[in-house]
């Protein structure tokens, strides 16, 4: 039996029914889900399932938390419920590179009541290398990291035959340039009782990565991307009846790829899992991006949903060529969207929410909840966004093209260089700053564009003592800056491209950020910025109506 996935695959043809697109398969209609599925920055996918549950983990590179993890249970509602890597001692990130150090493309694997999460973390301060952590709740708490300390990349854990196996691209040796290792670990140390040996090479594509190992129907698949991680990116897919070789090649690969529709809205397809549903339907997630404007991007890359078939071999495929669609008949399970999260964070809580991030690992003394109840004070350090450190910024992912992102705050600065406000950050050379702050004795908004590590841009308007409201509007094309003085219109203050903090621009493999900055650029600001709300509101039908 090999579990092809034609009842849903093979449609007909699909209509808008009251607004809802349906798709006619074989006769029987069936919602449609869109891609991509978790949007923002959420990289390099890895998934899992646990009974009826699903999880689901992405990279963070120099962002804290670390890893995230993710909760569906129909595979297109995800919720944030917790980060693998939540502690200093777990995820010690200062002097790490922006968007290139950090944590790399994580494997999530559930074995017998217990949930693996296996990765490599690059640069900064204290262990790098391979590590895994587990946990018996998803949610948390998650383990010390146990080291491996090797320095492969995209690890994956794979549970067969009795034994933990370890399967990585040989990233270091160069008389192994493009191959597969893979070895047997025992988990109670991290220490291999099989060591590393090479099983296969990849198929041609620049910089073969991202490998996963799965035994189905006697086969052992080796799935792997290939391409980099940009516009050439594809996945593809060997077997073998031995997990050590020797292998042989799809006849379906690439197995998912976008590289040959330059048009299609979605590019970089790759860096995939798979996951079997209990109706035995396959499934993948790959990260991909949505350029615009040409080929630029800035959202990063995302985490998409394809239904997989299986040939009368066995081999996986799609009835799409590989190319990932924007919609796709929902998985054969329950619907169950979660709640909406709320435009706006009160900071009532004694904790952040979970979808607000640090840049590496925050200073205690530099933020709070507690000192004044009800606001996220944030006291502005020595430390700016320039430096490998982690200056006092509380951030959020930019998760859709048209948002509007708001904050009311309450900063008043002394002396020059003191300032406070709102930031949109592609990474620390590269960021447009919305902020309050001194210029020539008075207290001024500053519109600042940061472009390659240079101003490129400022602009200043006056303004009253008291609170200010600042927003940030946003469309695919272009930022727009304003600001609001209680009881007053909200003024425009400056604008700023979405192409100059563009991966394409910037060189990274993260996203665009929004968030929360106070800094005193060389000494600590003398009094904090207090923030009493932070509105963040995806596709607004008037964002020109504001509420106050």
């Amino acid at each position: 039996m090999k579990n092809v996935f034609t009842a849903i695959c093979l449609f007909l043809f699909a209509l808008p029914v009251n607004g809802q697109y349906k798709v006619e398969t074989l006769g029987i209609p069936a919602d449609y889900y869109s891609n991509p599925v978790i949007t923002g920055m959420n990289p390099d996918p890895s998934i899992c399932r646990a009974g009826d549950d699903f999880y689901l983990v992405t990279s963070t590179f120099e962002y804290f938390p670390g890893l995230p993890i993710y909760h569906s249970k129909d595979l297109v509602h995800w919720k944030l419920i917790g980060h693998a890597l939540s502690t200093p001692r777990s995820n010690p990130l200062i002097g790490c590179d922006d968007s290139r150090g950090g944590q790399y493309a994580p494997t999530i694997r559930y074995h017998e009541g217990t949930f693996y999460v296996i990765g490599t973390k690059y640069e900064g301060e204290g262990p790098e290398g391979i590590f895994y952590v587990s946990a018996k709740n998803p949610a948390g708490p998650w383990s010390d990291p146990v080291w491996i300390g090797e320095m492969y990349v995209d690890p994956s854990l794979e549970f067969y035959d009795g034994k933990v196996y370890l399967v990585c691209p040989d990233n270091r040796n160069p008389e192994n340039e493009g191959a597969f290792l893979l070895g047997v670990i025992d988990l109670e140390t991290g220490k291999f009782t099989e060591p590393l040996r090479k099983i296969a090479t990849g198929l041609g594509g620049s910089s073969p990565e991202g490998p996963h190992l799965y035994k189905i129907d006697g086969f052992y698949y080796l799935m792997t991307a290939e391409g980099g991680t940009g516009y050439q990116h594809r996945e593809v897919i060997q077997r073998s009846r031995s997990p050590w070789g020797p292998y042989e090649t799809s006849p379906h690969n690439p197995f998912l790829t976008n590289m040959n529709i330059p048009e299609h809205p979605f590019q970089a397809i790759g860096h995939a899992d798979l996951i079997q549903l209990k109706d035995g339907s396959w499934w993948a997630v790959s990260l991909g991006i949505r350029p615009r404007n040409g080929r630029f991007q800035h959202l990063g890359r995302e985490t998409f949903l394809i239904p997989v078939l299986r040939d009368e071999s066995g081999w996986p495929l799609t009835n799409t060529g590989g190319v990932v669609q924007e919609k796709y008949p929902v998985p054969n399970l329950p619907p169950h969207p979660w709640e909406k999260e709320p435009v706006r964070d009160d900071f009532s809580s004694a904790t952040l929410n979970l979808q607000w991030n640090f840049i590496r690992n925050p200073y205690a003394k530099d933020w709070s909840l507690t000192e004044k109840p009800g606001y996220l004070r944030l006291k502005g350090s020595a430390l700016n966004l320039s430096e490998k450190n982690s200056p006092a910024f509380v951030g959020r992912r930019q998760t859709a093209f048209d948002v509007v992102a708001s904050a009311k705050v309450g900063f008043t600065p002394v002396a020059e260089g003191e300032e406070a406000g709102l930031v949109v950050r592609a990474n620390g050379k590269n960021h447009y700053d919305l902020l309050i702050t001194r210029q020539e004795g008075k207290r001024v908004v500053m519109f600042r564009k940061v472009v390659r590590e240079k101003v490129v841009h400022t602009a200043y308007t006056d303004i009253p003592d008291g609170d200010l409201i600042l927003r940030i509007s946003a469309t695919d094309r272009e930022y727009k800056f304003w600001i609001q003085p209680e009881g007053a219109r909200p003024e425009l203050l400056g604008t700023a491209s979405t192409r100059d903090v563009s991966n394409e621009r910037v060189y990274g493999f993260t996203g665009v950020y929004i968030g929360m900055y106070a800094s005193g650029n060389g000494k600590a600001n003398t009094h904090p910025a207090d923030f009493d709300w932070f509105d963040f509101e995806e596709d607004p039908p008037l964002f020109y109506k504001w509420a106050l």
